[in-house]
């Protein structure tokens, strides 16, 4: 299975390599030092990287966590407006003074006279990302970053990458058995992420992504491992992945976060 891939942004993975020292020195000023059920070096480097690059004016993030992604926001955006987003703000340790918090779900906030032309959506809240498309284009919004964009039979949420793949969507949560999988349901129920219904294989999804994106760019890997987190063989038929951005020779602390990498992908309706 091949990488799908709409358009092209304006930058190439030498832009990566060598933005990739100074993002290492911002994360390490990170205020959350352990951030369990949010994002790890992978995709921290991803979401900073791509919105420095971008520089909206105004981001919408939905999912907040911790607040970890908020404090990344603004590094990569200092002059933006920030508005964050969760149906349960009681987790977080890092409350930035600048943004706007609002306890809603994405789908039922009244953004007003905000400039959408100028606004990125940032969804990192574990829900269908085409329903979120849907919910962007009524809305007026046209460009995102989703940081769940899980492969083909692996996540809890309809993923864009799933969609392009028309093999529907098994939530993660009913063939997990064990202690393990126990575990990680219990971590998600603190999180209140909420389940998604299984949708059967189809194409009509991939179909109608193909008509109504003028972008899809997975953000590429800071290092590729031999198996993926789940285990299992890091193949090019299960787990489709560009090119890592640093080969395997490359040592760096963040080699052991590398398994956290989870596809995350910025998109552009037409």
């Amino acid at each position: 299975m091949d990488v799908i891939e709409i358009g092209s942004p304006f930058w190439e993975t030498e832009d990566l390599q060598n933005k990739f020292d100074e993002f290492a020195l911002i994360y390490s000023k990170a205020p959350i030092k352990d951030n369990v059920g949010g994002m790890k070096a992978p995709h921290a480097f991803a979401c900073w990287f791509m919105l420095k690059m971008l520089q909206p004016k105004t981001i919408i993030e939905s999912g907040v966590w911790k607040g970890q992604g908020t404090w990344l926001l603004e590094q990569a955006c200092p002059s933006a407006d920030i508005i964050c987003l969760d149906i349960n703000l009681g987790n977080l340790i890092y409350r930035s003074p600048k943004a706007t918090y609002i306890e809603k779900d994405f789908s039922l906030v009244d953004f007003g006279d905000i400039d959408k032309n100028t606004t990125l959506c940032f969804f990192d809240d574990h829900q269908s990302a085409i329903d979120r498309l849907c919910q962007m284009k009524w809305k007026g919004f046209n460009k995102a970053i989703f940081e769940d964009n899980y492969p083909t039979k692996r996540g809890d949420c309809y993923s864009l990458k799933k969609c392009f793949s028309n093999t529907g969507f098994e939530n993660e949560k009913f063939s997990q058995k064990g202690f393990k999988g126990v575990a990680k349901q219990l971590l998600k129920s603190l999180m209140k992420h909420s389940s998604e219904n299984n949708i059967e294989a189809n194409n009509t999804h991939s179909r109608e992504l193909m008509q109504n994106l003028k972008l899809y760019y997975e953000f590429p890997p800071l290092f590729k491992e031999s198996k993926t987190r789940w285990g299992d063989e890091w193949d090019d038929l299960d787990y489709p992945t560009k090119k890592p951005i640093f080969d395997s020779n490359y040592t760096h602390v963040f080699r052991r976060e590398a398994l956290e990498y989870t596809w995350m992908c910025l998109v552009e309706l037409s």
